[in-house]
């Protein structure tokens, strides 16, 4: 009985743990995803690499099904609705942004 016991429960803990992975990552919605492939490819090329895509694909991998060692538009929205990218990614542009320490903004 105890054996079934710990059985089950290892089950439900594994169970849980890998919803509570797969739900780690934020899925986008299509609008945000569109603006963080402009801000990752601000070119407009047909792909991004593993370069380009650092800040904003959380793993490049599973994002690059097709083991290519680039991202197009199409596995880019896939990643976004996997929640495998961050909406989280700085324009580069975040020095002064928020008018902290700045007397001429009133």
């Amino acid at each position: 009985m105890t054996k079934h016991l710990i059985g089950a429960s290892a089950i439900a803990i594994m169970a849980l743990a890998s919803t509570a992975y797969a739900a780690g990552g934020q899925k986008l919605s299509k609008a945000e995803c569109d603006s963080l492939w402009m801000q990752a490819n601000p070119s407009g090329a047909a792909t991004i690499d593993e370069t380009q895509a650092k800040g904003y694909v959380t793993d490049f991998k599973a994002a690059n099904p097709d083991n290519d060692g680039t991202i197009d538009k199409v596995e880019f929205a896939k990643a976004c609705k996997s929640g495998l990218v961050s909406g989280t990614a700085s324009s580069g542009a975040g020095t002064g942004a928020s008018g902290a320490g700045s007397s001429s903004q009133q």
